[in-house]
């Protein structure tokens, strides 16, 4: 069959067809004439194609895909999918846990409007401020020698090495379009209103894993403000995933936090 024939055929568009080939994934044959040609097996391929991309696999790794499919055994092209698949679905729950934290985070900020009164004054601090996730847990006091070493331990980031970077890297994109107020505690931080979603993601999904972070959010008629620090009691160790994390949000309280000096 024809380009036109598939394209109809599968509900794909042509120039996707013809995409595909060029990236090594659909392949086919030619007329005299020039035109590509493709047997009954192409609508499999294309269907098998159609599937992986809607179970977020890059064209990268369905070429792979497509390839052992082509040539080797369905239990090969099983085992080499079932990996791709689970992380893909680790990476869904974790983003699925993300945007829980903002609607809780929405909700909340809905319920605190309705209990404010109209007033006809001009709006307070009190007004806008939001936490920007539940109160870490207290730490235990120490009862007994040997609980000392326990009540002081330095904090760590419960994210692997790949989401730790995947994190830092959402975070340094987010604060490069802010600006920074350095704190005798941490730091503020001013972005765009338009910012606020993002933002509200972010650190609830940050105080989760590094709970040694005291994360606040504000929003002014301009813009909204996230201000960083440390639990007094708890920090992290120099250069350990949680330190960088804390000194990336300019939480250590010093000149040398901030976005802005990550490379």
């Amino acid at each position: 069959m024809r380009v036109s024939e598939l394209a109809e055929r599968s509900g794909v568009a042509a120039s996707t067809l013809r995409y595909y080939e060029d990236r090594g994934l659909l392949p086919a044959q030619r007329s005299q004439a020039g035109y590509r040609l493709y047997d009954q097996r192409a609508l499999q391929r294309l269907a098998f194609i159609t599937t992986a991309k809607k179970l977020g696999l890059d064209l990268a790794e369905i070429g792979e895909l497509t390839a052992i499919w082509a040539d080797r055994p369905c239990s090969q092209v099983k085992a080499t999918l079932k990996p791709r698949l689970s992380h893909r679905l680790a990476e869904a729950e974790r983003r699925s846990a993300e945007l829980e934290g903002f609607r809780a985070l929405l909700a909340g900020a809905l319920r605190r409007l309705d209990e404010l009164p109209d007033r006809d004054t001009p709006c307070d601090p009190g007004c806008a401020s939001l936490d920007a996730g539940p109160p870490a847990p207290a730490e235990p006091l120490p009862h007994a020698r040997g609980t000392v070493a326990a009540a002081t331990e330095a904090p760590s980031c419960s994210l692997d090495a790949g989401d730790h970077r995947q994190r830092i890297s959402r975070w340094r994109l987010l604060l490069r379009q802010g600006r920074r107020t350095p704190r005798p505690q941490g730091s503020s931080w001013s972005l765009p209103l338009s910012q606020a979603g993002p933002l509200a993601e972010l650190a609830a999904a940050e105080r989760r894993c590094c709970s040694f972070l005291r994360l606040r959010i504000d929003f002014t008629t301009q813009g909204v403000r996230l201000h960083a620090r440390l639990d007094a009691r708890r920090r992290p160790e120099p250069g350990s995933p949680a330190w960088q994390a804390a000194r990336l949000l300019g939480a250590l309280g010093d000149d040398r936090a901030g976005a802005a000096e990550e490379k």
